[in-house]
């Protein structure tokens, strides 16, 4: 049995052959022919392979995402328990008038936090700038590509815009 080629000695020997091309001042002989059908056969192998490795990994990516949705689900119905089971003990020494209790295994007592947000609709635009210069708040800036795309798309692109080409393989 032949041993399997990788894709860079495929590679290799197009290289090869395009040599050997030159060196027959550029006739394509027989010979010649038959090596590269036969390399030819090897890259269509070659790409098939890969293909078949490029869906099998998709599909490893997409399970992979369906645990990590069941998991995220599962966790959550776990923390919401452990919120219930701990509003339960609050609620208990409350009902209780009990602010500490000492059990054989462990010491429970009530405590307060704070929590702090703001109500972003009466902040005036002198104080979001306030904030902001006094390092207690950041400025966002977030452009929307899409719409960007849409506004250009027909007109001479400014400067200010990027646009990056990338090659793809489209497999039907």
């Amino acid at each position: 049995m032949d041993k399997k080629k990788t894709l860079n000695e495929i590679l290799s020997n197009y290289q090869s052959l395009e040599m050997e091309l030159i060196d027959n001042g550029g006739e394509l002989t027989g010979n010649l022919e038959e090596k590269l059908f036969l390399n030819d056969l090897d890259l269509n192998n070659k790409l098939n392979g890969y293909e078949k490795f490029v869906r099998y990994l998709k599909h490893q990516s997409e399970y992979l995402k369906s645990m990590e949705s069941h998991y995220n689900k599962r966790r959550k119905v776990i923390d919401n328990s452990i919120l219930k089971c701990k509003n339960s003990m609050i609620n208990a020494m409350k009902m209780t008038n009990q602010d500490k209790v000492k059990t054989e295994d462990f010491n429970f007592s009530v405590g307060k936090s704070k929590k702090w947000s703001l109500d972003e609709s009466n902040l005036t635009d002198d104080m979001r700038y306030d904030l902001i210069k006094n390092g207690l708040a950041e400025n966002n800036f977030k452009p929307f590509i899409s719409e960007i795309k849409n506004q250009y798309k027909d007109k001479e692109i400014p400067d200010w815009i990027e646009i990056l080409e990338n090659e793809f393989l489209r497999v039907s």
